[in-house]
């Protein structure tokens, strides 16, 4: 029974298995906000109708709204046969005409300009932050210098149990499931104590 106790068994899963729940920081009153994504079982994309909730100060954004388009214009000028270049980096809306001077004889036309859509995200980076938003993951602390973080508490728990067994089996071939993407601090055994410590300070949060 305790060889038991101290063997890791748990099923193979990767990160992305965590994505249709994840807890962040809301970027409006800091305090814990929870993304739901469509995640697809076949290949665990999340589609463009992700919602950012928070219960505290009610906020909410969606991923399909959350869009903007690069309005832009490089051609030759209809009257002179020079180049004219218009570039718009963020509208809100899609730009089906717009009226142009040519920089070389002044002339105005106007023209259909190309429309690229892309998604407005924040502004985080590396490690710590969700996939879809950008924003600080809610269950992370720090360990020996390090970012010890979890998508949601069911990710945090899955760590926990892989980082305090003593036997850890491999369910899979490949190296690309979750607990075989850790970062080596937290595999390491001399860490096993304080990964333990903060894991369970995250659990209070």
């Amino acid at each position: 029974m305790e060889e038991t106790a101290h063997r890791f068994t748990g099923a193979p899963t990767w990160k992305q298995s965590y994505w249709a729940e994840m807890l962040v920081e809301c970027p409006k009153c800091a305090h814990a906000a929870l993304i739901t994504a469509d995640v697809m079982a076949s290949d665990f994309r999340y589609l463009a109708n992700s919602t950012l909730a928070c219960s505290h100060c009610a906020h909410t954004e969606r991923t399909a709204e959350a869009v903007a388009y690069r309005v832009s214009i490089h051609r030759n000028c209809d009257t002179c046969g020079k180049k004219v270049a218009k570039v718009i980096p963020r509208s809100k809306q899609k730009v089906e005409t717009l009226a142009v001077a040519c920089p070389h004889c002044h002339v105005t036309r106007t023209y259909q300009p190309r429309n690229e859509a892309y998604r407005l995200t924040y502004q985080g980076s590396g490690p710590g932050v969700d996939p879809i938003f950008n924003l600080p993951l809610w269950l992370r602390a720090a360990v020996k210098g390090q970012l010890l973080w979890a998508y949601n508490r069911s990710h945090l728990n899955d760590i926990k149990r892989y980082v305090a067994s003593q036997l850890r089996e491999r369910n899979i071939a490949g190296h690309n499931t979750m607990v075989e993407r850790l970062p080596q601090f937290i595999k390491a055994a001399k860490n096993r104590e304080a990964v333990l410590k903060a894991i369970e300070k995250i659990e209070y949060r």
